[in-house]
């Protein structure tokens, strides 16, 4: 990738951040993929389209070790905390017009919106932070 998402809408380009085949384009077939577990090359997908490398750990890096090691999936849970991460990356790229910089400065930048909390600690702690998220980056 060249650090920039290319498919049309925000769905298809969840799905190209964390590398899936364009066949898995929509919340039903993220959500059974999540079930399964994305594999563990999701997780350097998304590491390699971001600016720089995040302050926080997306996933524990001993669980993206082991199944890159044994070569299975992340868990869903796992999985489920990267596809939020994914969700609320996609509207901050869109918001910042694709400049990584900004996209990873909003994400690590303490916000007085969350309690001094970065948004990126806010996206990977649950669906309703990722959510808290993106309803900052849409007003």
């Amino acid at each position: 990738m060249n650090g920039k998402l290319t498919r049309a809408t925000e769905i298809d380009r969840v799905s190209e951040l964390l590398g899936l085949p364009e066949e898995i384009n929509d919340s039903e077939s993220l959500n059974t993929q999540i079930a399964k577990g994305f594999p563990a090359e999701s997780v350097e997908k998304v590491l390699r389209i971001l600016a720089s490398k995040p302050a926080l750990n997306l996933i524990p890096d001993r669980a993206f070790r082991r199944a890159k090691s044994e070569k299975r999936p992340i868990s869903s849970a796992n999985s489920q905390i990267l596809y939020d991460f994914a969700r609320a990356y996609v509207v901050a790229d869109r918001v910042h017009h694709g400049n990584g910089a900004l996209v990873m400065r909003f994400f690590e930048k303490p916000s007085q919106d969350f309690g001094g909390a970065a948004p990126m600690a806010l996206a990977i702690s649950s669906p309703a932070g990722a959510d808290a998220v993106i309803d900052l980056l849409n007003r």
